[in-house]
Order: structure tokens, then C-alpha cells, then sequence
């Protein structure tokens, strides 16, 4: 029984995990669903100083946000609220949300998605980033024809859409 319990086990030390540039943070996946079985995925989040996450309904995964520096003005559904270190926010599916980073410095969280799955999104919108620090020019704007291949990448693989 131990045996294989221990194959079931995943570890992910401090600074550890798939690193990838994402929208102008540094997303580090943590745990995959390949890691859990398909129950939950977890990514260590970096975000910049005034950079918004707009609008958006997940169809297929809750999402839990635990915030660990900085603060973050989130909109969830019909709540607003200013997280600082220490707060945990629970979005169900379904549910529109998104937020904007308020503090000077970036805020830095970790996100819970339930089911797995959308860990492969972050990897498909995203490049490999080369250090464990912001993207050299996180405020760049993408490309419209990049954020359209974007967009029609993320309702159509993995039910998730942008509220408008």
C-alpha cells in the first residue's frame, strides 16, 4: 500500500516548476494534472504593478486565488474586494472575474485550478521564460492578431471567455 502511495506522491520545492512568460507575468507551474490525478493543477504567479486580468467565466475549472505580497482589487461575480497577503478567494465556474494588481511592487499569488486542465492553456499562450523574475517588457501590448488566435484558443479548447 505504501509503495504505491509513494508513486502518488509529488513534491515541488521553493522556485521549482515549469516557468513560462504569460501575459506579461511569470507563471510557474507548480502541480499539474498529470501530478494529482486530474484534480487540481497549481501555479505560482507573478503579476506587474497596474496590470489588469479582464473579465472572464471559466466553464470548466473553479479557480482559487491565495495571495502572497501585495495587494489585488478583484471582481468576482457581484463581489469586490482588496486582497492583500494572506487572503484566499474562491471563484466557482461559471462565475465572471478578474482583477488588477494595486500595489507598487508586483503582487505574487498562487492560483488552484479544479479540475485540472488549464495549466495547458498557460503553456499553449505562453513562452518559456529564461528567469524566475517579470518578462523584460511586461506592459508590451500583444498583437490584436495574437490575442484573437488567443482568444479563439481559450472558449474553444479550454471553455474559458472573456466577458465584454
Amino acid at each position: 500500500m505504501l509503495d504505491t502511495l509513494s508513486q502518488r506522491i509529488a513534491v515541488c520545492p521553493h522556485q521549482a516548476g515549469e516557468a513560462r512568460w504569460w501575459f506579461g507575468g511569470l507563471a510557474l507551474i507548480k502541480l499539474t494534472g498529470a501530478q494529482t490525478e486530474g484534480r487540481f493543477s497549481l501555479i505560482e504567479v507573478l503579476y506587474p504593478p497596474n496590470r489588469e486580468v479582464p473579465l472572464h467565466i471559466h466553464n470548466r475549472e473553479d479557480e482559487t486565488f491565495h495571495v502572497l505580497e501585495g495587494t489585488i482589487s478583484y471582481r468576482v461575480g457581484t463581489l469586490r474586494l482588496e486582497a492583500t497577503a494572506g487572503h484566499t478567494l474562491f471563484a466557482p465556474r461559471g462565475v465572471p472575474h478578474g482583477f488588477t494588481v494595486l500595489s507598487p511592487k508586483p503582487a505574487h499569488y498562487l492560483i488552484v485550478y479544479s479540475p485540472a486542465g488549464f495549466e495547458e492553456f498557460i503553456r499553449e499562450s505562453s513562452i518559456p521564460a529564461n528567469t524566475l523574475s517579470l518578462p523584460p517588457n511586461p506592459y508590451e501590448p500583444v498583437d490584436p492578431s495574437v490575442l484573437k488566435r488567443i482568444g479563439l484558443l481559450m472558449s474553444g479548447k479550454y471553455g474559458c471567455e472573456f466577458v465584454t
